[in-house]
């Protein structure tokens, strides 16, 4: 973890930095509250994304749409979605199939920005306290910082359970593909 985020934190954990999340305080995960696919549809259509020349940016679409693959070909199986080589593998995988001719970016952006999803969330890897005082914290942190933060991403119980099923996946795959990569 880098000096300056180690201060931070700590400073946030001390007390001395006021914060808008209390430090002793565990932030409430409201799931989406709708028992239909429909809604994650709707909510893959409008992810929050950045937008070049009107366009809606691709990386978090792709990173759901590897994380679907991953799903339908059996590699993840519980509702965890690791910050490893298989979803860097799968996330180079599916850029390359859509975006053919660009740069690959490195996943761990978008797996970081995904936090701004409703349906997104991160499990801490010891301290829940350091997990939020790094949400908190204003830029993005490198793959190591986050590595020793965050165990692992996962989604609503309700979201894994319709990804699971090959009919709803493919729908929630056919919104990503025409929201983002066409």
């Amino acid at each position: 973890m880098s000096p300056i985020l180690e201060y931070a934190i700590k400073e946030k954990i001390d007390g001395n930095v006021s914060s808008t999340i209390p430090v002793n305080s565990t932030p409430v995960i409201e799931p989406v509250n709708n028992n239909t696919n429909a809604s994650y549809v709707e909510l893959f259509r409008n992810l929050s994304t950045g937008v070049q020349n009107g366009v809606k940016l691709p990386h978090k679409a792709v990173l759901l749409l590897s994380i679907l693959t991953l799903v339908d070909n059996g590699a993840i199986t519980d509702n965890k979605i690791l910050l490893d080589k298989t979803i860097a593998n799968a996330f180079a995988n599916t850029w390359g199939d859509y975006l053919h001719n660009t740069k690959i970016p490195s996943v761990w952006i978008p797996f970081w920005y995904m936090k701004s999803e409703p349906f997104w969330h991160f499990k801490a890897l010891a301290d829940e306290n350091i997990l939020q005082n790094l949400l908190c914290f204003a830029g993005h942190p490198s793959v190591g910082q986050m590595r020793n933060v965050i165990k692992y991403a996962y989604v609503d119980e309700q979201q894994f359970s319709l990804i699971q099923d090959r009919e709803e996946s493919s729908k929630l795959k056919k919104a990503l593909i025409e929201t983002y990569l066409r």
